[in-house]
């Protein structure tokens, strides 16, 4: 009987990747999102495609669309690609798991790796590097811990959140401004900043059932949009072995289970890398791993099944992949001149090295081009064209 997987947020460069991978290795794969310019829709291994309100924009109707997807394919493994997906998953594992497949960490786990001053918090209780943190209760006391630091040897983040969003660096400001920030983003924490030169670092892990790590992948950040701090565009695989027990020990504390990406900064200053964040769900950089031979998303699905796997895969150090469409091409229009390379390396390896690229898959391809520009024109999107301009001004 052909496998069947579900595979959510299909308009996320990793469900793109996930799609593929499963594609390949025989499963019937349905692809939900929430419009016809849903980059997942248009791959080659797309079985069927689920329009539906994204769990972002109301996680009680999206958690109903995927429970009659289930219905519709009983036993199908589920794999949820955004932030809103997985706490909704989480959060229903014993409704999801009367139908399907999934392989998540209690909801109780997620929500720590959500809250950067408590996942600091356990790191150093198990005495792993972080960087000095203060944890403010009011828009005051933000005020106040900034008043005392240096500018740029700090952040201020939002306690709750992922990616770049929100976060200020160095900036020195009023009661009156973080008041309005707390307002915009919710509660902040203010954190040491490691120094801009410091290599980026990420360790991808899968624990299963019983908290036995089955596939691992280091990788280290070449090139990120903003520029100041941002997702990676441009990464390579790294062999990392004390980095990779950190993030195993950090993750076990957490009786984690599921997918993981630990982010990870080598601090200039001691050698030391100082923890960042944990992304609790599949990473925007899967596709590096599934290029370096490990495919997370197809170990992934075999053990949410019940199906036996071996022992992590092995992985060669220096595999290169690149966030093109807009990563790459955002990146390299607003760095430094004096900071970027020449436009002929820029090009080198091109489009071999993009992850949007396979020639098995033009459609997928053409479709991460199309659906990316589409998506583009909506002016809730322009904040990210927007973000290095605020970065640099911050």
């Amino acid at each position: 009987m052909t496998p069947a997987a579900l595979v959510t947020d299909g308009q996320g460069r990793q469900a793109l990747s996930s799609i593929r991978s499963l594609g390949r290795a025989g499963y019937r794969v349905t692809v939900m999102g929430d419009s016809l310019f849903t980059a997942g829709f248009w791959s080659r291994y797309t079985h069927r495609r689920a329009k539906t309100t994204s769990a972002n924009t109301d996680a009680e109707v999206f958690g109903q669309a995927v429970l009659r997807e289930l219905e519709r394919e009983p036993g199908a493994v589920i794999l949820p690609m955004g932030d809103a997906a997985v706490t909704w998953i989480c959060a229903n594992i014993d409704r999801v798991k009367r139908q399907g497949r999934a392989l998540v960490p209690s909801l109780e786990s997620l929500q720590i790796t959500h809250d950067k001053g408590a996942t600091a918090a356990v790191a150093k209780a198990l005495g792993l590097p972080v960087p000095r943190t203060w944890e403010t209760a009011t828009p005051d006391e933000v005020a106040s811990v900034v008043r005392g630091l240096e500018t740029g040897t700090f952040v201020v983040k939002p306690r709750r959140g992922v990616g770049s969003a929100g976060i200020a660096y160095g900036l020195k400001a009023d009661r009156d401004f973080w008041a309005a920030h707390w307002k915009l983003f919710g509660p902040l924490l203010v954190q040491e900043r490691i120094p801009a030169q410091g290599r980026g670092l990420g360790v991808s892990l899968l624990l299963d059932e019983q908290g036995v790590c089955r596939a691992e992948v280091a990788h280290e950040r070449l090139q990120q949009y903003p520029n100041s701090g941002g997702p990676s565009t441009d990464r390579r695989t790294i062999h990392a072995p004390e980095l990779v027990e950190w993030s195993l020990a950090l993750l076990r504390k957490l009786s984690w289970r599921g997918v993981a990406m630990v982010e990870w900064k080598a601090d200039p200053r001691d050698g030391k890398p100082k923890l960042m964040e944990i992304n609790g769900r599949f990473w925007g950089s899967l596709e590096l791993a599934r290029r370096a031979g490990v495919d997370f998303p197809v170990i992934y699905a075999r053990l949410a099944a019940g199906e036996p796997c071996g022992p992590p895969p092995t992985y060669p150090a220096g595999v290169r992949c690149r966030w093109l469409i807009p990563g790459e091409f955002l990146r390299y229009a607003t760095q430094p001149r004096q900071q970027r390379e020449s436009l002929r390396e820029f090009l080198r390896g091109l489009p071999a090295d993009s992850e949007e690229w396979d020639r098995r898959d033009l459609c997928g391809c053409l479709a991460s081009v199309v659906c990316t520009a589409a998506l583009g024109m909506r002016p809730s999107n322009w904040k990210y064209l927007t973000r290095e301009r605020k970065a640099i001004r911050h």
